[in-house]
């Protein structure tokens, strides 16, 4: 029989207590605590705990799906037309019961603040630029990705203007991607690690912290289809802005309205 490490299994637990009930459909140069929203939240898992102990979970084979606002009633309809859903949609993380078309335009960005998790204490990362500022989003990125490089150089150039929490993502290098981000995230010396994320390097390979491991890192290769990760870098903007890759030019993608 097939088992699981350990970490995995730590790293699923973690991702299903922060994400159980949050439900997400699956211009760039690209590498192919009680809060608020909580009693939102709370009222859902309500509603879902009448429906009793779950029996069988399986995927709908559908890549798309829209809501249609009628005369009668609204229903959600597959692109494709095969399927089609009545009741009510509620979305978690902006807190509301979709209603209109209108409500389902205001659900394209969704800020980072109100996802339920806080990537700096549950994800292997770094923080770029200046702690004074709040965060103004969140980067996944490969360590081992040219494209990665040029985009912490671009923002560690713009250090006093910006905060940024870079995420390591190790999806494109494989292997060697996976171990340079464990060494980063592990390495003793984390500014000289930083500046090793930051340019390429590895002078801070030497020593590591003992204990340290790969769950955090494992924890976010899990989050891609949650923020809808198609290529690296992916760029999450404090309001929920998106970009799949990094923008030709990221002054102007960072400052649009």
């Amino acid at each position: 029989m097939n088992t699981f490490p350990s970490s995995l299994c730590k790293a699923v637990a973690s991702l299903v207590t922060v994400f159980t009930f949050l439900t997400v459909p699956a211009y760039a140069q690209t590498n192919k605590v009680q809060l608020p929203q909580d009693s939102f939240k709370e009222a859902i898992k309500g509603g879902l705990a009448t429906k009793g102990q779950v029996i069988a979970m399986r995927e709908i084979p559908l890549s798309k799906l829209y809501f249609v606002e009628a005369e009668q009633g609204n229903y959600l309809i597959s692109s494709d037309g095969r399927f089609v859903f009545e009741g009510t949609l509620k979305d978690v993380w902006h807190r509301r019961t979709i209603k209109t078309a209108d409500d389902v335009r205001q659900t394209e960005r969704t800020p980072v603040a109100n996802l339920g998790f806080e990537p700096e204490k549950q994800l292997a990362h770094f923080v770029i630029g200046n702690p004074n500022l709040p965060r103004q989003g969140v980067a996944f990125v490969d360590p081992t990705s040219s494209y990665t490089t040029q985009f912490l150089k671009s923002l560690y150039e713009m250090e006093n203007e910006v905060n940024w929490t870079v995420v390591l993502l190790p999806l494109v290098g494989g292997n060697t991607s996976v171990d340079r981000s464990l060494r980063l995230h592990c390495a003793t010396d984390r500014d000289q690690a930083k500046l090793d994320f930051i340019y390429g390097s590895n002078h801070s390979f030497g020593e590591m912290k003992e204990g340290c491991n790969d769950e955090k890192i494992l924890l976010g290769m899990m989050l891609t289809d949650v923020f809808r990760i198609k290529s690296l870098p992916h760029l999450i903007r404090e309001d929920g802005l998106m970009s799949n890759g990094l923008p030709v030019d990221f002054a102007d993608w960072f400052k649009q309205p």
